[in-house]
């Protein structure tokens, strides 16, 4: 069906091209007009009343193509317009102006435009802002205005979110090629090179888990781009950290300045504090201190004990067999029960056979 419409197009394309070089229909039209005694659109009219008669499935697949130019010259046609309808940007579009009424319905009701993208006016929503990001035509000047007088977003996170840098973040660029190029370094030492203040790092993140601070966070993602940087796609932030590591590896006496800016004061300190403890076999980077269970000081005897005093209160009815507790094997007596039973097992089924 493909090479169908392909070949079609190639054909319309062609016998347009023959058209308008030799003027054929053009000369067909004049000569059917003056032999009629009419005008050129008294002879167009004969001529398709006979094609849609003669070739009604291919007149009717011009048809869509014919009414757009048709309303490319006079304009689309009247509307049968709602008794409800208002038009909020000048136009007659029915769908817009509706989606518009129901979003300042959502407004009034919840105070924004942060409409559920499952919903129909959500997909409404997101296909307003992919038209305002692409300038369609179709978001006119009116229109934006109108979703702006609501407080409208044309991103659909809020704006205290972060965009993606370009590159990478530059922060965490600096902190990794300060980890690479040292890895004597602890990773609080690198993020503080890199500008991370105390402050942040010490900030806890979720209130719910007051142990995720933004140390944490940072040191996850250092030791996850640490672990991945052999296998890493050579573009964005990768390309940028190469660039700091190419500095700091070179001989320009303001490399430090160059890449930590005001911070590169407190890498002589951390480099001491690097080679001490090297000295004394210690780590930088300490692991996050976890709860320890506490268990009752119990021993095997203990809970033996315990276990047996269990089953002769709990369990008084129950016929146990005699039991040697500390092998946790059954006597000769109770092996002998059961071979018995087997044995006869068998028999009877022999028998029944």
């Amino acid at each position: 069906r493909r090479e169908s419409v392909n070949k079609r197009e190639l054909d319309n394309k062609a016998f347009h091209a023959y058209n308008k070089q030799t003027k054929l229909m053009d000369k067909f039209i004049d000569s059917w007009a003056q032999w009629c005694n009419g005008s050129r659109d008294d002879a167009a009219n004969m001529i398709l009343y006979h094609m849609a008669k003669k070739f009604p499935s291919s007149y009717v697949q011009n048809f869509e193509m014919a009414t757009k130019k048709h309303e490319k010259v006079v304009g689309p046609a009247a509307v049968d317009l709602p008794p409800d309808f208002v038009s909020y940007d000048g136009t007659n579009d029915i769908k817009w102006n509706a989606k518009y009424a129901e979003l300042l319905r959502y407004h009034e009701k919840h105070g924004n435009c942060m409409v559920y993208t499952k919903t129909d006016l959500g997909r409404w929503v997101c296909m307003q802002r992919t038209q305002y990001q692409n300038k369609a035509k179709s978001m006119t000047e009116k229109r934006v205005e109108l979703l702006e007088q609501l407080d409208f977003r044309w991103r659909g996170v809020p704006d205290h979110w972060q965009r993606a840098t370009p590159g990478g973040n530059p922060r965490q660029c600096r902190a990794l090629a300060a980890k690479l190029v040292y890895p004597s370094l602890s990773i609080r030492e690198s993020l503080l090179l890199a500008g991370f203040p105390n402050e942040e790092l010490d900030a806890v993140k979720d209130p719910k888990h007051t142990w995720r601070t933004g140390y944490v966070y940072y040191k996850d993602m250092v030791v996850k781009k640490l672990k991945d940087w052999d296998t890493a796609q050579r573009r964005g932030a990768r390309i940028q950290t190469e660039q700091l590591i190419g500095i700091l590896e070179g001989d320009d006496p303001d490399k430090f300045e160059q890449v930590f800016g005001e911070c590169s004061s407190l890498l002589p300190e951390f480099l001491r504090n690097a080679e001490e403890r090297e000295r004394t076999g210690t780590s930088g980077d300490k692991s996050r201190a976890r709860a320890k269970r506490s268990y009752n000081e119990t021993t095997d005897d203990d809970v033996h004990q315990q276990n047996h005093e269990y089953l002769a209160n709990k369990m008084p009815r129950i016929e146990t067999v005699a039991m040697d507790y500390s092998t946790h094997n059954y006597p000769p007596q109770h092996h002998q029960q059961q071979q018995q039973q087997q044995s006869q097992t068998k028999k009877e089924r022999h028998v029944q056979r």
